[in-house]
């Protein structure tokens, strides 16, 4: 929260003009996700993408973002490894994932914390270009497809039809 009036003032211009011109666009939510994901960003994304914006090269944001991922995942010290989860991870299973991963891949792993309440539960991993989504929201989903070919008959009885 604000420590001063001064700071408060400052803090509310700069939501206010976001705000305003997020309306303008019809990006009011989708520029507060990104709002987030900036405000935990490191030091060093913060620097690079502050001399892309001096340079008017944000454009190559995407591009940048893309071979800094195929970099890291040909780095032959650590695998990143995004694991999202629908609540956020306690330290000891955070240890079993990176323990289960640090196994199956051979080498270090730094995980990637998502949380995304609308799995529900479970846990969904990607590494290295490959999903394994084992989360609450695919197996109902899985479950809505083979009901769906499922016909009910009086008396409770169902035939795949």
């Amino acid at each position: 929260m604000p420590t001063s009036r001064r700071e408060s003032r400052i803090l509310e211009t700069y939501a206010r003009s976001l705000l305003e011109a997020a309306k303008a666009e019809g990006h009011v939510f989708s520029d507060l996700d990104a709002l987030d994901v900036l405000s935990n960003a490191s030091p060093e994304v913060l620097a690079v993408v502050k001399t892309m914006v001096e340079r008017d090269q944000l454009d190559l944001l995407p591009q940048v973002a893309e071979t800094y991922r195929a970099m890291t995942e040909d780095d032959a010290d650590v695998v990143g490894v995004t694991v999202t989860t629908a609540v956020e991870l306690d330290d000891e299973l955070r240890a079993q994932i990176t323990k289960m991963c640090e196994e199956q891949f051979g080498r270090r792993v730094s995980l990637i914390e998502k949380v995304d309440p609308s799995i529900i539960g479970g846990i969904v991993l990607e590494a290295r270009g490959q999903r394994r989504d084992v989360s609450v929201k695919t197996q109902l989903r899985a479950a809505r497809k083979t009901l769906g070919g499922v016909q009910l008959f009086q008396g409770g009885e169902a035939s795949n039809g």
